[in-house]
């Protein structure tokens, strides 16, 4: 008959993740990009200004769609967006105008929030089938459908 081992009352319980199994990762690809760290900017904070300006430019419907899409906490970030909500739902800019929301967003220059830009949607684009990303590049404008739908 084995015996039994009591319990270790003395073992270190180990750290729970903060995040999802599936948000560290996505937080984690995004952070890797360079001008992720030239900018001091956080992944989180980075993929919760792309989506406040993709939630504006979806219809209630598809934005909705995008956040069950996403898995595994992802979709919170955009459901969380409060800065840029609100009536002017489904409103159609270009890839410039949305490039420079999420600049304004974050506090930095053009060209450098076109790289979060593409660094978040890669991200995205890499989390969700290939039918939602048609679904969501068919409701933005023709550059910047472009720019959601392209491998990077």
């Amino acid at each position: 008959m084995a015996s039994q081992v009591p319990p270790d009352t003395h073992a270190v319980p180990v750290k729970e993740r903060d995040e999802s199994l599936e948000l560290q990762p996505f937080l984690d690809e995004i952070q890797g990009d360079a001008v992720m760290h030239t900018q001091g900017l956080e992944a989180r904070e980075a993929a919760s200004a792309v989506f406040c300006s993709l939630a504006r430019r979806l219809s209630d419907g598809e934005d909705v769609k995008l956040y069950r899409a996403l898995p595994g906490g992802i979709g919170a970030i955009l459901g969380a967006c409060s800065v840029h909500r609100g009536p002017s739902r489904a409103k159609r800019i270009g890839r410039d105008e949305f490039i420079t929301d999420v600049a304004d967003h974050l506090n930095i220059k053009p060209d450098q929030a076109f790289r979060v830009v593409t660094a978040v949607f890669t991200a995205v684009r890499d989390r969700i089938p290939e039918d939602e990303v048609a679904a969501v590049a068919s409701q933005l404008p023709a550059d910047l459908g472009d720019l959601f739908r392209r491998p990077v």
